[in-house]
This record gives structure tokens, sequence and C-alpha cells, in this order.
């Protein structure tokens, strides 16, 4: 297990846990958010190419309209 910071929160999670894997594994359809990974956005066809470290950073941020 290891322990990365996801929306301001730490969590304990698999080793060898990818992005895609994390938001799968959370109901979290990967179309419908932007991800920040150790305070970059990145690329949303790069999520199953990057494996959360421990004490990485990862924020997923859902845009919402309003009026």
């Amino acid at each position: 297990m290891i322990t990365v910071k996801i929306n301001g929160q730490n969590k304990e999670i698999k080793d060898n846990t990818t992005v895609a894997d994390f938001l799968k594994d959370n109901n979290i359809n990967p179309i419908e958010v932007t991800v920040e990974y150790n305070f970059e956005i990145i690329n949303p066809e790069s999520i199953a190419n990057i494996t959360l470290k421990n004490q990485d950073t990862l924020e997923v941020l859902r845009f919402v309209g309003g009026g």
C-alpha cells in the first residue's frame, strides 16, 4: 500500500495503481473530469500510463455549470 493525497486528503491505495485504475475503482468517468497529477494537468490519454507513487498528489476536478 502507498499513501497518495487525493483532493487534499491522504488515502491508502494499492501499489502499482495507475490514474486510470484509481478513477475506475472509484466509479469516476475519466471523460467527465480533469485530473491534476503532482500539480500538472494531465492529458486524458495519459492516465493509463501514469502509475501513482507514494506521496503523489492527485486532484480530480469535475466542472459543473450553473445559472
